[in-house]
């Protein structure tokens, strides 16, 4: 390469954009957010990244620094405060009150928190039970996620055909944790049971473990709990370990980082709204259970939740697997679970579609042959018919920008 050509190599090779990105590291949701960003920096990107380990507490001076580009956890109200003061390209990972984003006209990227909430319900209502909570915090700060868990959680139980108990825990200092377990436990002896109760996140999730280990509730006969995040060794430390919903988190960071691309490039120039799907269900011993006292219809349930997967079981295989008569077991299969044997086998499978067609790349033909509905024209009919739209709009509503 001669002198001249290495020059105007050298000249047109692209500038390192300065990027910080502020959230906090001790939290595993986080982590796993700049492994996204990592990855999609890994690519190519020209970026100079400085990662902020306690962004609270020592927010940089945004009219100050020169840098390109933000990605910032909107959870925290003292960063969201600081932001305008930023000329450059922002993308904020969380959920905010629509009049606040719009204030701030800035891209944002979150999770899919009412399907998060719609998984847990199906999850525990699977599981047979009756009565129904969500654990959550009081508001603080901005991000609006659990508020949004919370009133999706509810609909989705109403939805059932069930009621749903709501508790707001208030966010007391560590010193203060036995004043939070004796409010939950005063709480949880107010419930009618056995219960199926969501936990805004895993963190919340063990405090109720906890509350429920003081309060002799056994888990999961009387008390089925399920988190989000999916925290895999909090959970398996957990006594029981703990169900979650894995957030698709790093997949969050990812495109974060290539929208925030596009934004300081140019490639983009209006704000752009992200919507992530979760990426699995995680069942352990804390949800594992069949709340269902008649012994012939727990028997056939869990002959149900082992075989529904295959489209060559219907309802004459599970009647011979208990025993007793078709009109029998039919009347009090619907006594207790409130649904009929056909319809838990196809609330199983429609549970396992949803699965996924969000967390896989398989063609409807594949899914449907998986799940037991075996042609994709019969679990389209099923998913226009129990959620309002087939499953390839599903699909997009969970990946969609």
């Amino acid at each position: 390469m001669s002198v001249a050509a290495l020059l105007t190599w050298s000249n047109e090779m692209p500038k390192l954009k300065n990027v910080a990105v502020l959230v906090n590291l001790s939290r595993p949701y986080d982590r796993e957010i700049i492994s996204g960003i990592s990855r999609y920096v890994h690519f190519g990107a020209p970026w100079r990244l400085y990662v902020e380990e306690e962004p609270a507490d020592r927010i940089p001076s945004f009219a100050e620094w020169s840098g390109q580009g933000l990605i910032v956890d909107l959870d925290d109200a003292r960063i969201v405060k600081a932001l305008p003061q930023f000329t450059g390209k922002i993308v904020g990972i969380g959920c905010l009150a629509p009049d606040i984003l719009r204030k701030l006209d800035i891209s944002t990227v979150k999770t899919d928190d009412q399907m998060i909430a719609e998984w847990a319900a199906d999850h525990l209502v699977e599981r047979g039970l009756e009565y129904f909570a969500y654990c959550g915090l009081r508001p603080r700060g901005l991000d609006q996620w659990d508020a949004v868990r919370r009133d999706s959680f509810c609909r989705r139980i109403a939805k059932h055909g069930y009621q749903c108990s709501v508790f707001k825990g208030r966010n007391y200092a560590p010193r203060h944790w036995g004043l939070m377990l004796a409010e939950l436990m005063d709480w949880l002896a107010s419930l009618a049971r056995p219960v199926g109760l969501m936990a805004c996140n895993d963190s919340q999730g063990r405090h109720v473990l906890e509350a429920c280990r003081q309060s002799h509730l056994r888990v999961p006969e009387d008390v089925a709990i399920i988190g989000v995040d999916n925290d895999e060794l909090a959970c398996e430390l957990a006594i029981p370990p703990l169900s979650s919903i894995a957030q698709n988190t790093e997949q969050m960071g990812f495109r974060a980082a290539k929208l925030l691309d596009a934004l300081m490039t140019g490639r983009r120039r209006r704000p752009v709204h992200i919507t992530v799907g979760p990426n699995c269900l995680v069942t352990r011993p804390s949800s594992d259970r069949t709340a269902v006292d008649d012994a012939v219809v727990s028997q056939a349930l869990q002959f149900v939740r082992e075989h529904a997967l295959d489209y060559l079981i219907g309802v004459p295989d599970v009647v011979r697997h208990v025993g007793v008569s078709r009109s029998t077991l039919e009347i009090r299969f619907k006594r207790h679970l409130n649904c009929t044997i056909h319809e838990e086998i196809l609330r199983i499978r429609l549970s396992m579609a949803r699965r996924l067609l969000t967390s896989t790349e398989l063609s409807l033909n594949a899914i449907a042959e998986r799940t037991g509905f075996r042609t994709a024209h019969y679990m389209s009919a099923v998913f226009q018919r129990e959620l309002g739209y087939p499953p390839g709009r599903f699909r997009e509503r969970a990946r969609s920008i």
